[in-house]
């Protein structure tokens, strides 16, 4: 379940679910919900985007809130500023990977 962490600025919050470690900034102005990983609502098919070859049999997916993450790819706009903040507080086990080889 996705839980208030805090607010970035008067339109945007962040959210993260307790569980995964997603986080999710919800614009309130746009109604847009940026993360950092690619997601289709739970009520959607992974395995239709799988076999569509969007993402691979080996992607790692995880649900959190209304909607499933392939924690295993980023998608985001370097240029949008909720994008990057959702990527710099994601919590989940691939991100948090990702960080650790970095800082090797």
């Amino acid at each position: 379940m996705l839980r208030k962490t805090r607010q970035i600025d008067k339109i945007a919050t962040l959210y993260r679910d307790d569980e995964t470690g997603i986080a999710v900034v919800y614009d309130a102005i746009s109604g847009y919900a940026h993360s950092a990983h690619p997601n289709v609502c739970a009520s959607g098919s992974v395995s239709g985007i799988r076999k569509l070859h969007l993402w691979s049999q080996k992607d790692r997916v995880v649900r959190a809130g209304e909607y499933n993450y392939n924690i295993d790819r980023i998608a985001i706009d370097t240029e949008n500023v909720y994008d990057c903040v959702a990527v710099s507080e994601c919590m989940c086990d691939a991100c948090q990977a990702r960080r650790r080889q970095t800082s090797s």
